[in-house]
């Protein structure tokens, strides 16, 4: 997913959106925004969602 990547100032790379926002698991930050997961979903629905405990889970689940 080169495209979906960036460069951060440290020299790594920081994935960008993630590819669960077209089709979000009912879990997802972004379908239960509120004042405590507003963070969250910046964090992790749009800069590094390879890190998201929930998209995580969902890559577990959906692994053969």
């Amino acid at each position: 997913m080169v495209d979906q990547a960036t460069r951060e100032p440290g020299g790594g790379y920081a994935d960008k959106k993630c590819p669960l926002l077209e089709n979000p698991h009912s879990d997802c930050y972004c379908l239960k925004l509120n004042s405590l997961s507003v963070p969250q979903a910046i964090h992790f629905c749009l800069k590094d969602f390879r890190q998201c405990p929930i998209y995580r889970r969902f890559v577990e689940l959906t692994s053969f």
